[in-house]
């Protein structure tokens, strides 16, 4: 499983913003019971819950109930870097901050940012994260407040309406997390987003450049697939579709939906990699039929049923395409190799 973290950007900004308000690293380790820098990846990154963790020590040491906020105001340019440069040679606002939604899992890969726009006159930059792994409230605000002033230019340039929602509960008091985004804020939304007007989606930005976009396009997606995100996705597709199976094929949207993920996110990140969602399936249905024809006394009907096939001839026919031999000579061939002596 795989676990999921933050760029070390983040971490750096993070530990550097608690030390210059006066906790020293000694005592931030004591507290915490362990040393951050030890649980860098090879990749240079951090695990999310332990980033989790010093943000909710750092909260208590500090006296600070808006830690995650203040910190996430407080990072810098470095983080969002790539994805910053994307969004300035961006051929326009909308491609900028669709970039913002491909590519936020360079910054934390949890989740996903959806690009929404909502008719005509509103647009949302949403985090959707599985219900299964939600996350702490310090660290929906310190993404979303880093998030926010990383793209505020743009808001300030055009935007005369916008506001930062978040889906955990707050404080009576939000004058100060308004005064960190300088933005209306509210709680106990149903979801975490930002929401602006979007009438300035088609505008150009203010440094487009195709051939520098294409460039770092290219990049982002490089970096994107170093950390083995798509293989991932491509696992648990299969995983999916084999639970599906018994009760027929499912569509993308089923699978989508077991996934906690979009369906447009799904195929996105399917686009990603060398397979659509047709192959996985047939992938899915060769992988298990591979082991009830080959390690079960099975029926052949039933095993036909298990794999979602409308009839056993369907079945046969796709059996024999995969391995070469009808099913029934494949369990001959497997129980023979079994039984043979040595």
């Amino acid at each position: 499983m795989r676990t999921p973290t933050v760029c070390s950007e983040y971490l750096v900004d993070l530990l550097q913003y608690i030390e210059n308000h006066g906790v020293d690293a000694k005592s931030l380790i004591t507290a915490i019971g362990f040393t951050p820098e030890q649980h860098l990846t090879a990749e240079g990154r951090f695990p999310l819950r332990l980033f989790e963790v010093l943000m909710d020590v750092a909260s208590v040491m500090l006296d600070d109930s808006f830690l995650g906020a203040h910190a996430g105001a407080d990072s810098s340019p470095t983080a969002w870097g790539m994805v910053s440069y994307i969004g300035m040679s961006a051929p326009n606002s909308r491609a900028a901050f669709d970039s913002v939604a491909q590519f936020s899992r360079l910054l934390i890969d949890h989740g996903d940012v959806m690009f929404s726009e909502l008719g005509s006159d509103l647009t949302q930059l949403v985090w959707v994260v599985p219900e299964r792994k939600p996350v702490s409230r310090h660290l929906a605000e310190f993404f979303f407040t880093s998030l926010y002033r990383a793209n505020k230019a743009i808001l300030n340039r055009w935007c005369n309406q916008r506001e930062v929602c978040f889906s955990h509960a707050g404080p009576e008091d939000i004058s100060e997390i308004e005064r960190i985004l300088e933005a209306p804020v509210k709680y106990n939304c149903s979801a975490n987003y930002v929401e602006f007007d979007s009438h300035f989606l088609d505008r150009p930005t203010r440094f487009p450049h195709t051939g520098i976009y294409n460039s770092l396009v290219q990049t982002a997606r490089a970096e994107l697939a170093k950390l083995q995100m798509e293989d991932r996705i491509v696992k648990d597709v299969i995983a999916s579709v084999l639970r599906h199976l018994p009760s027929g094929v499912p569509k993308l949207d089923n699978v989508a939906a077991e996934l906690g993920l979009a369906p447009r996110t799904l195929q996105r990140r399917l686009n990603n990699t060398d397979v659509n969602f047709k192959s996985l399936v047939d992938d899915a249905r060769k992988q298990r039929s591979r082991q009830l024809v080959g390690e079960s006394d099975m029926a052949l009907l039933d095993i036909s049923a298990e794999l979602g096939f409308s009839d056993q001839s369907s079945f046969q026919k796709a059996f024999k395409r995969w391995f070469g031999l009808a099913p029934g000579r494949y369990r001959m061939s497997q129980q023979l190799l079994n039984n043979s002596p040595g």
